[in-house]
């Protein structure tokens, strides 16, 4: 197959904004499936977890093949709920295109935004899909402004519809300058085309004069047609709309109603014509494993092989690890270098993924998104190489985990099993972790959210058959400081017959990001041979995660490592790692502790008449209310959370609004706790 013609997309959204139905219909339409998978009964095709089925929510990103118009759209439905964002966030790191799923009454909302702007960070191309359409109060006009205003988007209406709520019945296609409905006979399978009515012309041509306008910036021929009033063809400005787009300039807008079958086939044809293609894209760029230095591969099969593995699935016959081949091609049986670990790996078997079921493969060429079983080295975020050119891919990022549970077997004799299918969940979700706390010897597992902590405990119980109790959920805190600090740490021991002697001194200061420390190491090896720089550098890593003083996870800092020394014949691992520990203790005891919570970015919907009672109820929670909105009776108000204020918040708002106000949640960032917090933390 052309590279041209194949097409790797994600569909994005905030929650219950109808993305799992958009799939579905994807899928039905192009004879994937013959029938038609519903998420309120269940029977969807991509939520194929029975957590998924029996909630209606997606949980993990599923990936499937469909054929359409001569073309291989591979596509990922995401999840919506901020608890499992990393789905959102690894996949569209190796995604070229994205269909934004919007809800025709809730428009932009909390989740929405957030994938938003990870497609942002990755640079992703992305077409609109204004869903729900046939709802009481949709309004597409009014979230194409949304999309523009709060998401700062170049959006622009590539369809507008025909009637509205629940007289919506098809839509004018703006570029071909045609009516679409859909037959309900054939569950909107047969595509009617007509004149556009009477009433909508006017509309219809206001709307592509704005379509030309916006197109023309990025075709000159286009803008000398425009301006000399010349007419211009459904090619022309097809053309012109696909460079805007690809150049994620240009944000094209489509409009339909999902789940009444209205809209999907033209969006399908929207993803052919002005998402890309991998050839479309600019050169991959890496490093080399072996130097560090830049390495360039073009997007196509004659390049040597590289992919990035973006998703682990544990599975009792292997590992299956979802891959982005970038360059090169890759057969079954063949053996690749991991960049990470430096160690090599066979590629066992080969599939191309449709939900959970399997169709293997001989071969994948360059553009291809598929799963291996076989690799015992490889996980998430590694890059897999041909073993003669070696390369490293940029891995992404995942956020913090926020909220911790104890967590213990309900039988001595599970234990073992217990911390193995732990060690496997671990390995599938970046965000997820388990230790053993070293005070208290409990069993801790962490996470993005209740949610989250909860879908992993029915797993254990449903897979792998180990039944656990859980505790109540805590909050991830962390601490930081504010200035500046330093640290010597000094080992001068006798052990058995030998004496043992390491000095360390580090500098401890504020961190130029938001994220995790940051360790340098400027130790000379005329100082400190080179064979003991790692035992300091990990001994640093652990006493961060350990949280000194306080117990608690430093993070926002760097630790600078600026001289030590030893004595002739008196050097060991052991020394130094003991050495740089004690520096990090004593530059910590000397500096002020700060206790940072995680903050939640909220969005609450309610009725007008309950708009007084959550407001209160909200005040007595910390809460920085930042906006509030009227919209079609519906209070909106968005702000600020501490993530503790949040635990049991919507059963509460249920309460308080007869089950009719709505809640949104996702990670914002770590900020100071008022002083009446942190004395719990005896500072």
């Amino acid at each position: 197959m052309a590279k041209r013609s194949i097409r790797n997309i994600g569909v994005i959204a905030h929650i219950d904004a109808g993305k799992t139905t958009v799939s579905e219909r994807m899928l039905y339409y192009s004879h994937k499936e013959h029938r038609m998978g519903e998420v309120h009964s269940g029977t969807a095709t991509m939520d194929w977890m029975p957590e998924e089925q029996r909630r209606g929510i997606t949980i993990t990103a599923a990936a499937t093949t469909i054929d359409w118009n001569d073309f291989q759209i591979n596509i990922i439905d995401t999840p919506g709920h901020v608890d499992f964002t990393s789905e959102v966030e690894r996949s569209l790191r190796v995604l070229d295109g994205a269909v934004g799923v919007f809800c025709g009454t809730g428009g932009v909302q909390a989740q929405s935004e957030t994938v938003w702007r990870q497609a942002d960070t990755y640079d992703v191309p992305r077409l609109v899909f204004i869903n729900k359409l046939d709802r009481v109060g949709s309004n597409f006009f009014r979230v194409l402004e949304a999309i523009q205003t709060k998401l700062g988007a170049n959006a622009v209406a590539a369809q507008v519809p025909i009637g509205s709520e629940k007289d919506f019945d098809g839509v004018v296609d703006l570029v071909e300058r045609r009516a679409l409905r859909f037959d309900s006979q054939s569950l909107g399978e047969k595509v009617i085309e007509g004149d556009i009515p009477g009433e909508l012309e006017a509309e219809v041509e206001a709307c592509r004069e704005k379509l030309i306008e916006a197109a023309a910036e990025f075709d000159d021929g286009l803008m000398e047609s425009y301006i000399e009033g010349r007419e211009i063809s459904a090619e022309e400005l097809r053309a012109a709309i696909r460079t805007g787009t690809l150049l994620g300039k240009l944000v094209p807008v489509f409009a339909g109603a999902a789940l009444r079958n209205l809209g999907v086939q033209p969006l399908m044809d929207a993803v052919c014509h002005y998402l890309p293609a991998p050839g479309d894209l600019d050169a991959v760029e890496g490093t080399n494993p072996h130097n560090g230095a830049e390495v360039v591969r073009s997007l196509n099969a004659a390049e040597p092989f590289c992919a990035l593995a973006f998703k682990t699935v544990a599975d009792s016959h292997g590992d299956l690890v979802y891959i982005r081949i970038y360059s090169g091609k890759l057969k079954a049986g063949t053996q690749v270098l991991n960049s990470r670990t430096g160690k090599k790996d066979r590629a066992q078997k080969l599939y191309l993924m449709h939900a959970n079921h399997r169709e293997q493969l001989d071969e994948a060429a360059a553009g291809s998104i598929l799963a291996v079983v076989g690799f015992r080295h490889t996980s998430t975020g590694d890059t897999i190489s041909d073993p003669a050119n070696a390369i490293a891919l940029e891995p992404p990022v995942f956020p913090e985990r926020v909220i911790t549970m104890a967590i213990e077997p309900i039988s001595t004799e599970d234990r073992d099993k217990l911390l193995e299918c732990l060690e496997k969940l671990a390995r599938e979700d970046p965000t997820f972790g388990w230790k053993t706390d070293k005070d208290t010897g409990q069993l801790v597992i962490s996470g993005m959210g209740e949610l989250h902590l909860e879908i992993i405990v029915e797993r254990l119980e449903r897979e792998f058959k180990v039944k656990a109790n859980i505790g109540k959920p805590r909050v991830s805190y962390r601490q930081t400081i504010m200035e500046a600090c330093e640290g010597e740490g000094i080992f001068d021991h006798k052990l058995g017959d030998r004496s043992q002697y390491a000095e360390v001194r580090v500098n401890v200061g504020p961190g130029a990001g938001t994220g995790s420390c940051e360790i340098v190491n400027r130790l000379s090896k005329d100082d400190v041979p080179l064979e003991f720089h790692s035992a300091v550098v990990e001994s640093l890593a652990a006493a961060v995660e350990s949280g000194g003083t306080l117990g608690l996870p430093l993070m926002r800092i760097q630790v600078t490592v600026t001289g030590g020394g030893t004595r002739q014949g008196e050097a060991s691992a052991v020394a130094f790692a003991t050495a740089a520990n004690a520096a990090f203790d004593n530059a910590l005891n000397s500096s002020q502790s700060f206790v940072l919570e995680p903050t939640m970015r909220f969005e609450i919907q309610v009725p007008e008449e309950y708009y007084g009672a959550v407001s209160t109820d909200l005040n007595q929670r910390r809460t920085d209310i930042r906006e509030v909105d009227l919209e079609e009776g519906l209070r909106i108000l968005r702000g600020l959370v501490p993530l503790a204020e949040t635990f049991g918040y919507t059963s509460r708002l249920r309460s308080l609004t007869q089950g009719r106000g709505t809640i949104s949640l996702q990670p914002e960032s770590y900020s100071a706790v008022p002083k009446e917090v942190a004395e719990r933390f005896q500072l």
